[in-house]
């Protein structure tokens, strides 16, 4: 997301990109330690809403642009199951408005306008570094709606960079405080050390983030190669994670090293088909299309014969009642759970009939939207 954003807002505000490399993970970074989780659903809700509508006008302002005809768009075109079904379900079928209404018609207004003298780079066309820097939003939309669509596509890129970065950072930082620092190094961690460690995750993401993209821009890798090779790295988790969840014979040792036996799979598999296919393995010859793809579908369906093979070695018999003695993240207080007991004194007593009861109904509604998830991702993956 970082080197797309800087190389756009560079464009716009004709900074230096190691300026907006390294702003744009700064602000982030001190807004999600002061405000946390809290800050970031905050600002994806209103950074959303924002976004939709600069949509909305910059569409509007691409098909009444007196430069594009429209005879040519004729041609083209953390909850309870309960809530987290529902809400990602809408979310997705929604999402759908952002690719279409916006990148396929900024990408045809592009190869409308690229040869008329109000595009940016006139008389040449776009290069493939600008193309996928992702510079085809900020020349149309200067191309179209002037210093207003500058600004425009300005407000959006850094909405989008900022919401999607302060997510980044929460994942990360909960990463390495509750699955590394409570699990391994404390696991009679306070609650003051374990948020202490998570505004060190913080601090950290930022800074190897930052980092990252500069030495991605002087070796001349660009957002493009980075979405194309992203799937070789992240594909390989996601068969063993199912597997540990519907299997349980899986062991820990097979679960681990057939996820990383998948990403040396997924690496070879790429890079000889680049090589193959070019016949040299550089940053151009990586970044093509079918190279990625073949390590990509080799990096997710590998470990899955990695994964039996290990675990029929020596399977493993995993009872899912140890969940039960797992305790909470960060526990109340001493205070806290003194004024709670204290008030809770004189409410009813719950009785155990009533309380099975209660657990009986909201097992049987998790198991039903449990499999409406499943069938969803199912249809889902087989419609892409």
């Amino acid at each position: 997301m970082i080197p797309g954003a800087s190389a756009a807002m560079s464009f716009l505000t004709r900074m230096h990109i190691m300026a907006s490399t390294i702003l744009l993970p700064l602000g982030v970074v001190l807004y999600t330690l002061v405000g946390g989780i809290e800050a970031t659903f905050l600002t994806d809700y209103v950074y959303t809403f924002a976004i939709l509508i600069l949509n909305c006008w910059l569409t509007a302002k691409v098909i009444t642009s007196e430069s594009m005809g429209m005879g040519y768009f004729l041609k083209a075109f953390a909850a309870s199951p309960s809530a987290v079904v529902p809400g990602y379900l809408l979310g997705g079928i929604s999402y759908i408005s952002i690719p279409w209404s916006l990148s396929t018609i900024v990408g045809m207004a592009s190869l409308g306008l690229e040869a008329l003298p109000v595009f940016p780079t006139y008389p040449r066309l776009m290069t493939s570094a600008e193309f996928t820097n992702g510079l085809v939003l900020p020349y149309v939309a200067v191309a179209v709606a002037g210093k207003g669509g500058a600004v425009a596509v300005l407000l959006m890129t850094l909405m989008a960079a900022t919401s999607t970065l302060s997510a980044q950072i929460l994942v990360v930082s909960s990463i390495l405080t509750f699955d590394i620092y409570r699990v391994y190094f404390n696991q009679e961690a306070s609650n003051k050390q374990v948020i202490r460690w998570g505004h060190i995750g913080v601090v950290l993401f930022g800074i190897v983030a930052a980092a990252f993209t500069a030495m991605f821009h002087y070796i001349g890798v660009d957002m493009g190669w980075t979405l194309y090779m992203l799937g070789i790295l992240t594909c390989p988790g996601v068969i063993p994670l199912i597997v540990i969840i519907i299997w349980r014979k899986q062991t820990k040792l097979a679960a681990i090293s057939s996820t990383f036996l998948g990403i040396a799979t997924g690496l070879g598999v790429w890079l000889g088909s680049a090589f193959a296919f070019s016949g040299e393995v550089t940053v151009a010859s990586t970044g093509e299309t079918l190279p990625c793809m073949y390590g990509t579908v080799a990096s997710l369906f590998s470990p899955l014969l990695y994964s039996v093979a290990i675990t029929c070695v020596r399977p493993d018999s995993y009872d899912w009642s140890h969940f039960k003695e797992h305790r909470l993240a960060v526990e109340l207080d001493e205070s806290s759970s003194g004024s709670e007991s204290s008030q809770g004194k004189g409410t009813k007593q719950v009785t155990r009939t009533e309380t099975a009861s209660h657990e009986s109904v909201v097992n049987n509604n998790q198991q039903l939207w449990t499999k409406y998830a499943l069938w969803w991702a199912i249809a889902t993956f087989l419609g892409h």
